[in-house]
């Protein structure tokens, strides 16, 4: 019985002394899930539904995708005060804040299925889409605007538990709907269905999600109170006052993340979508895992504001900046020497050449932009984002110009080129000034932990991979992952090493590893 009460003791002491850490796995955990499923899921949709179908049922997605626009930044808005209003005790405050972002949300539902229904119906016929596509395409884009509808009701909730640091429950949730997702899907395609069916599948999980994050947040947060007359004037103006310049923040990234798409449906064969929806989608997989920090970081950084902790708020943002970089390291060095091969094993010999020269592009912006992702974060939950704004709104321009020029003579190639350029200068010198201005970390500083010190640690990981993939042949996707196993610890060794100080290794051993380690000897 004591050796029972010890082990819960200690291991209830290390959960709640390392709740960012955990939180930071548990999210690694729920994104690395996610992009395992979705690999295995992606060959097997693009193969039943050809890379037409394929290209419309990205195309139709990409479009609905900007229906999250009306999300108007409300649900970081949520997650903000609730992290702070938490932290403060006050409940009547984060009561006020999410029973009034509901109300926000139940009306952009609404014009959610509204815009749908104005796209299948007025939009649609621009883009290069077969005849026998289009009847399809409008039902699952009035479909996904109904997913849209549930996904924003539900997503506060979900925001409520990204406030409440219980990123293990709202994972735990997201890999449920992921799990079902891909099972639904499978059967549905060996049934011999297509996309509306796809579509269906959909919104009811996304039903099932909502319904999960209300009883998990109603659970943990039992002081929450949700009632129409808790939505005030005064939580609308504060959740404004933030979300206001945080709607121009995702504004823009939807217009970086969805403007590819769109560019290529209007100049070229839909099906060229699907050439680079393999590639981007292969980004995606790796931003998965950056995912994991800067979602944790936002609630933290507004946790270590309201108690005053400026040194602890700049170290945690060098610190993870640092180390998202050096997760994506590995991933982007694979993806540069070695992508061509990879795709070429993982979805087939004719799309290894066009998606692995797009996927190369692509990881330019991935390696350069990686550490900035924290340093974005730390800025939202501090509430200094407002500059960041128009930069970013600048970026998406230039991105979206970028790849309407260079499309007609360069094709997808010049798609992928439109997104990296603008991303690498803003990157290299709008964040470095910015953490400076704002957190007075010095340039240099920040450029070393981001950049400097990362890849200088990688280069003996780099030339092997090189050496792999030129001497060691390699004719299926098991051995591919054995051969990036065997050159991993190369990177990880650097890391360590290169990256982190002695008193850091120490203090990383002491306070993580042998702390956990002794939890799982006496359990």
């Amino acid at each position: 019985m004591n050796e029972n009460r010890q082990v819960t003791e200690l291991s209830g002491t290390w959960i709640g002394r390392h709740r960012n850490a955990i939180n930071v796995f548990s999210n690694w955990i729920g994104f690395g899930f996610a992009a395992v499923v979705n690999f295995f899921l992606s060959p097997v949709v693009v193969n039943h539904l050809g890379n037409t179908g394929y290209g419309v049922w990205v195309l139709t997605g990409t479009l609905t995708g900007y229906l999250g626009l009306l999300d108007l930044g409300v649900r970081g808005a949520a997650s903000r005060y609730v992290a702070k209003l938490h932290t403060q005790s006050d409940h009547q405050g984060s009561s006020q804040v999410v029973s009034s972002a509901l109300s926000i949300f139940a009306v952009g539902g609404v014009l959610a299925i509204v815009v749908a229904a104005i796209l299948a119906f007025g939009v649609l016929g621009i883009f290069h889409m077969p005849a026998e596509f289009q009847s399809q395409a409008r039902v699952v884009l009035l479909l996904t605007g109904v997913t849209v509808a549930t996904s924003l009701v539900g997503g506060v909730f979900g925001g409520v538990l990204t406030g409440l640091q219980r990123f293990d429950i709202s994972n735990a949730i997201e890999m449920l709907g992921v799990a079902l997702r891909a099972v639904t899907f499978v059967l549905a395609l060996k049934a011999g269905q297509g996309i509306v069916a796809l579509a269906w599948l959909n919104v009811a999980l996304s039903v099932l999600t909502g319904l999960s994050n209300l009883a998990a947040s109603l659970h943990f947060y039992p002081q929450l109170e949700l009632r129409m007359s808790h939505c005030t004037r005064d939580a609308l103006r504060m959740i404004f006052s933030f979300s206001a310049y945080f709607f121009l923040l995702v504004a823009a990234n939807r217009i970086v993340l969805f403007a590819d798409v769109i560019v290529i449906g209007l100049f070229l064969p839909v099906s060229m979508i699907t050439f680079f929806a393999i590639a981007s989608n292969l980004i995606n997989y790796g931003r998965t895992l950056l995912s994991g920090i800067w979602t944790a970081t936002t609630p933290l950084a507004s946790s270590l504001e309201a108690r005053g902790a400026h040194e602890e708020l700049t170290r945690m943002l060098l610190s993870r900046a640092r180390f998202a970089s050096l997760l994506m390291l590995p991933i982007g060095i694979t993806f540069l020497l070695r992508g061509k091969s990879f795709i070429g094993l993982w979805m087939g010999a004719s799309y290894a050449e066009p998606s692995g020269l797009v996927l190369q592009i692509l990881t330019v912006y991935l390696l350069v932009s990686s550490g900035n992702l924290i340093s974005n974060a730390t800025m939202l939950g501090i509430s200094k984002h407002k500059a960041v704004a128009p930069v970013a709104l600048s970026e998406a321009a230039c991105k979206l110009s970028l790849s309407v020029a260079l499309i007609r003579p360069y094709g997808i190639y010049g798609v992928a080129w439109g997104t990296t350029i603008p991303s690498v200068i803003v990157s290299f010198f709008f964040w470095p000034w910015y953490v400076r201005r704002t957190l007075g970390i010095p340039i240099r500083s920040y450029a070393l932990a981001v950049w400097g010190q990362p890849f200088a640690a990688a280069v003996p990981y780099a030339l092997v991979t090189y050496l792999v993939e030129k001497y060691w042949a390699v004719s299926h996707l098991l051995l591919f992952f054995v051969q990036v196993a065997v050159v991993l610890p190369l990177a990880l060794a650097g890391f360590w090493y290169v990256c982190f100080t002695r008193a850091e290794r120490q203090e990383y051993a002491a306070h993580y590893l042998q702390p956990l380690i002794k939890a799982l000897r006496l359990a």
